[in-house]
């Protein structure tokens, strides 16, 4: 197994795990739209050009299916992104709204914001296999840490990140959820 940049071809399997992270998440955007529409959104978005230069989708594949992806970026170019989420509404039957109410990543870093296993693939190291490849694709952007958010109550997640290296940073609330705000450094 490696972990390779995803190609549009992925799309289809990224998006229906990253879905796994929004359900987890209970983000109103998520849950008070069409999913469809949602999952449209989701994959013009990410298959636009600024998503492609500005953010890396990695995946973890095995016999050609994708068995986890990360998704991140460096953190500088969050607000870019953001923009780019929203001049896709008008492509779908969604109005245009705000997925996310606060900041997340720090502007010095390669923020990790999804890492999601499937579920037919988990306890076989796919999430410290992409973890672990992670670095390597910071470096490629000069970037010298890697931060991510980590949920209070997902202890599991909190260990295996301490496991790679990741050290407490600071606390964070996103969207009046409480997380840790974990860093490695390279």
């Amino acid at each position: 197994m490696q972990v390779v940049k995803a190609t549009t071809s992925d799309m289809p399997q990224v998006i229906e795990l990253l879905k796994i992270i929004l359900d987890e998440m209970e983000l109103p955007f998520y849950l008070n739209n069409d999913q469809n529409e949602v999952t449209k959104l989701f994959t013009k978005t990410f298959q636009s050009k600024t998503y492609t230069n500005d953010a890396d989708v990695l995946v973890a594949k095995v016999d050609n299916q994708v068995a986890g992806l990360a998704f991140g970026y460096p953190g500088k170019n969050e607000d870019v992104l953001d923009d780019e989420f929203q001049k896709h509404f008008d492509q779908v039957n969604i109005p245009a709204q705000e997925i996310y109410e606060d900041p997340e990543a720090d502007a010095d870093e390669w923020y990790l914001d999804s890492l999601v296993v499937n579920p037919e693939f988990q306890n076989q190291g796919i999430g410290t296999t992409l973890l672990n490849a992670i670095p390597k694709f910071a470096k490629q952007r000069s970037l010298t840490k890697v931060g991510l958010l980590v949920d209070d109550l997902n202890p599991n997640a909190e260990r295996l990140y301490r496991r790679i290296g990741f050290r407490d940073d600071h606390e964070q609330v996103v969207s009046n959820h409480h997380y840790k705000h974990l860093k490695l450094d390279l």
